[in-house]
């Protein structure tokens, strides 16, 4: 066996093929790279002219000429092929010594262990324990089995839907009633969802900041979203959708609720039926009310107005819902979840394996303060998704003197 640097063509039919395939180690993503000054290095493991196992490495400068280097999501290698695995990491060591690196950082997406809808182990499931003491075992520190977002790194935690032999039917049955019901109130009030073009990119990012805003993170820039699209969109890998509403056509919608509710008011005081009155009452009253909000919205915000966003990945196995934004006084509409299930239902027209929800912080308890994420991605039916983690590998001693202040910086911060 040999290490190699790879041609970009190969590596990408090698890629294409692999099991762990995923979006972030393509070769369209090394313009994001540059976007922050990383390089990227294509190498693999090849015996005979056949190639074994390979990774996209981006690498950048620190201090000192030093550099870090990063396989996003790799590597890409069978890691129960402990021959392979180990030749790859002892000959990537000596690759990255040579070129001034300290450290590689991978985190593979290896489900950890198996887990069931409300992040239970399943008894008998899917175990790659023995991965994560293999890679100790080759000199890898592991991060830890963490249980929160750490925005400098990929999740560790997430939700999927299968989809294998499923229809449309039987996934919307199978969906929470509340959840199936916000579907269907999103569609009787006319939310519409489309796909926005490269030029209607803003009206995304408008929605992205105002959400960063509201939920404490550092959104991407208007560029960053541009180069995605122009890198992914003609293949038919990249989606930017967004669910919006005619006020007009929904004012209308309302005044016919409320006059079809008050023919089954006036019904009910005929036939005395005193507890259905009540209730249609009830829901006149809300009715009105909404009709009110409405009215309002419209003249201060015009005839359509946008509700939420999403950007999704269509690559490989599934759809992976990567990013999304709400306006939060707008959500009462329930765009984003008709987002998401025009997009189930088109992973399962495309044949997909599963729907990929992405991040959930793996705590489970009510009181914690992000369980409404998993909660509103719970509702849609699934399981929870464990990954091993983030490893790193010394490769030099700069690696533990920058842990040592990295602890060090942490210690005085707490």
């Amino acid at each position: 066996m040999t290490l190699e640097e790879l041609e970009k063509e190969e590596f990408s039919q090698f890629l294409n093929q692999h099991p762990l395939r995923t979006f972030f180690q393509t070769v369209e993503m090394e313009k994001i790279g540059l976007l922050e000054h990383f390089e990227s290095h294509y190498v693999g493991v090849k015996e005979n002219g056949k190639i074994l196992a390979a990774s996209r490495i981006v690498s950048k400068k620190v201090r000192f000429g030093k550099k870090i280097f990063y396989a996003p999501r790799g590597l890409l290698v069978d890691y129960e092929n402990k021959p392979v695995l180990t030749f790859f990491v002892k000959e990537l060591k000596k690759y990255i010594k040579k070129r001034n690196g300290y450290t590689l950082h991978i985190d593979p997406t290896v489900i950890y262990k198996e887990r069931d809808i409300d992040g239970e182990i399943v008894e008998g499931g899917v175990d790659h324990s023995e991965v994560v003491s293999t890679l100790k075992e080759l000199g890898f520190h592991h991060d830890g089995f963490i249980r929160y977002y750490d925005p400098t790194k990929q999740v560790r935690w997430s939700f999927e839907l299968p989809l294998v032999g499923k229809s449309k039917e039987q996934i919307l049955k199978e969906m929470n009633g509340n959840t199936r019901r916000a579907i269907q109130k999103a569609e009787h009030w006319g939310v519409v969802v489309r796909e926005l073009s490269k030029e209607e990119l803003p009206i995304f990012k408008d929605i992205m900041q105002k959400t960063s805003e509201r939920k404490e993170f550092k959104d991407h820039t208007l560029t960053y979203y541009e180069t995605m699209y122009d890198l992914f969109h003609e293949k038919g890998e990249i989606q930017y959708m967004l669910a919006e509403i005619n006020l007009d056509k929904n004012l209308e919608i309302l005044k016919k609720d409320i006059e079809e509710m008050e023919a089954k008011l006036e019904k009910a005081k005929r036939q005395k039926k005193e507890a259905l009155e009540r209730e249609c009452e009830s829901q006149i009253t809300s009715l009105k009310k909404r009709k009110e909000l409405v009215f309002q919205i419209r003249k201060e915000k015009g005839k359509i107005l946008p509700l939420s966003c999403g950007m999704f990945m269509i690559y490989g196995k599934d759809i992976l819902y990567y990013f999304a934004g709400s306006y939060k006084e707008y959500m009462h509409f329930f765009g984003q979840y008709l987002i998401q299930w025009k997009m189930i239902c088109k992973a399962i027209e495309l044949k997909k394996e599963c729907y990929n929800f992405y991040g959930i912080k793996g705590v489970f308890e009510k009181d914690d303060k992000d369980y409404g994420l998993y909660l509103f991605k719970r509702g849609f039916n699934g399981h929870v998704i464990e990954y091993i983690g983030d490893f790193y590998l010394p490769i030099s001693f700069y690696f533990y003197l920058q842990d040592f202040l990295g602890k060090l910086r942490k210690k005085e911060f707490k």
